[in-house]
């Protein structure tokens, strides 16, 4: 008899009367996420906070159940990345447009100098785009390669940096109390310290699920790895290609 993979209930068609889950859940690859991508500017699923306060938590399990076929419950990865990146980008547009340019989050040159911060900041998604495939490549390479595939992998990658935005907005709205009080801006570069340790965590609840030697290197590996190619991105691939093509 077969099971359900998201609620473990008996399954005898297509789709779980129980959950309504598809019996057969696919395989993620490039098919899977290019639906995905489409599927964000059509739908918003409820488990939305849900997958928020799991991706907090527990990231290595919620990363593992979803890729298992335990989806019911879950956003998807796509969706949930685009949905922070969004938010949080509108919020600092919002501050931007009541405060001014620099008055609540003094950006200093973060993603290059001039407008190219500004620039980079209003099309954030895309800017993250380009490192993705790098860190699904580092976390598929140093953890997940004998379990999942590389886009499987990626994922993870999608909760992970979607989260990370999460506490990116948490850190805006922590700058606009601040400013409030104080009348000064918040360094932007203090969210670094935001995004490393949520790393550090996602990395150590994710590895630990596998059968692993040198788990340690390894989770250090992959966020020297990850953060670093964010950096190098930032500071000198992103400035060049913005000049390159605008």
């Amino acid at each position: 008899m077969k099971h359900c993979l998201n609620c473990g209930k008996p399954v005898f068609d297509l789709y779980c009367a129980h959950c309504g889950q598809q019996t057969h859940p696919e395989r993620i690859n490039f098919s899977f996420i290019s639906r995905e991508t489409i599927h964000f500017f059509t739908h918003l699923d409820k488990g939305f906070l849900f997958t928020s306060f799991q991706m907090i938590t527990h990231p290595g399990s919620t990363v593992k159940n979803f890729i298992d076929g335990k989806r019911k419950n879950y956003q998807s990865p796509i969706s949930y990345f685009l949905f922070w990146t969004t938010v949080f980008v509108l919020f600092l547009l919002l501050i931007e447009k009541i405060f001014g340019m620099n008055r609540v989050i003094d950006y200093k040159g973060y993603f290059g100098p001039g407008s190219d911060t500004r620039l980079a900041i209003s099309n954030l998604s895309i800017v993250l785009m380009f490192v993705i495939p790098f860190q699904a490549f580092y976390l598929y390479l140093l953890v997940t390669k004998k379990r999942y595939n590389y886009f499987e992998t990626m994922v993870g990658i999608l909760y992970a940096l979607g989260t990370v935005i999460l506490f990116q907005f948490v850190f805006a709205v922590f700058a606009l109390i601040s400013y409030s009080i104080t009348q000064r801006p918040v360094n932007l570069q203090v969210s670094d310290s935001f995004k490393i340790i949520y790393l550090v965590w996602f990395i150590l609840d994710t590895i630990k699920g596998y059968q692993l030697n040198h788990k340690f290197i390894r989770a250090m590996g992959f966020i020297t790895l990850a953060f670093g190619t964010f950096t190098l991105w930032r500071l000198y691939g992103l400035p060049a290609s913005i000049h390159i093509f605008f």
